[in-house]
């Protein structure tokens, strides 16, 4: 499948091995005791990418599916896979196409900003949703995370860090280029914002409610500075991912 995330595979899965990322540091404790996966329970990572989060799953004795539309990032995850995983290169769109039954959990994280369709990936996952079942979403916080429209600002006379917002309200499709290995070309892949207020009727037409909500800040620490106690409390204080856990209306 073309995708542009098939160009940068290698690099994200570099980061995803590496050490001190938000992904092991902050999401994945996380998302483990949102989904709460156990020995006979059936959970659908969508949107997979090599399966990081998939394997922490199966881990613990689910038995997990993934799907991603990039055939590079698939083959990765099928090369580590257990006997508890199985690897789809698909679209998140077209879900209902891969007669993947039903599910205890459906989750996916930081990828809702990646995919321009968000209507069509939450009808796929309200129909492979058991009835008791849920889905778990992880995103960059859509507040105070916008890619070229939010920045960090600093009150010198204040000593306070603060996050500078320039939009919020309007959905906006940002370019962003990638330039992962030295003398390659850029890529450039598509990041979508959409307020709090979008995602809830997003939610409600595809007939799901939000039954929780929680905000991941920061694990990272300044370097010793003037600044340091304000970066700090700023990271505290202002989180940089949003969970929200739906059931079915």
């Amino acid at each position: 499948m073309k995708t542009d995330w098939n160009n940068v595979a290698q690099w994200y899965d570099n980061y995803l091995s590496g050490e001190d990322t938000y992904q092991e540091a902050v999401i994945a404790p996380n998302i483990v005791r949102l989904i709460d996966p156990s020995k006979g329970k059936r959970i659908l990572d969508v949107a997979c990418g090599q399966g990081y989060f998939a394997r922490l799953c199966a881990a613990k004795g689910a038995e997990v599916v993934g799907i991603d539309q990039s055939a590079v990032l698939i083959e990765k995850a099928k090369s580590q896979a257990g006997e508890k995983e199985l690897y789809i290169a698909g679209n998140a769109e077209t879900l209902d196409a891969y007669k993947l039954e039903t599910f205890d959990v459906v989750f996916t994280v930081l990828a809702f900003e990646n995919i321009k369709n968000i209507a069509a990936v939450m009808e796929g996952m309200r129909q492979v949703t058991r009835p008791d079942g849920k889905v778990v979403l992880v995103l960059l916080h859509p507040s105070f995370r916008i890619p070229q429209h939010t920045d960090w600002g600093f009150d010198s006379k204040k000593t306070v860090q603060y996050r500078k917002v320039e939009k919020y309200l309007s959905e906006i499709s940002i370019p962003i280029e990638l330039s992962p290995f030295k003398g390659e070309a850029k890529t450039v892949t598509t990041t979508f914002h959409r307020s709090m207020q979008w995602y809830m009727k997003s939610f409600r037409n595809a007939g799901f409610a939000i039954t929780n909500l929680e905000e991941w800040n920061s694990h990272k620490k300044s370097q010793p500075g003037p600044r340091q106690a304000a970066e700090d409390n700023a990271r505290k204080e202002i989180p940089m991912f949003l969970a929200l856990e739906l059931k079915k209306l």
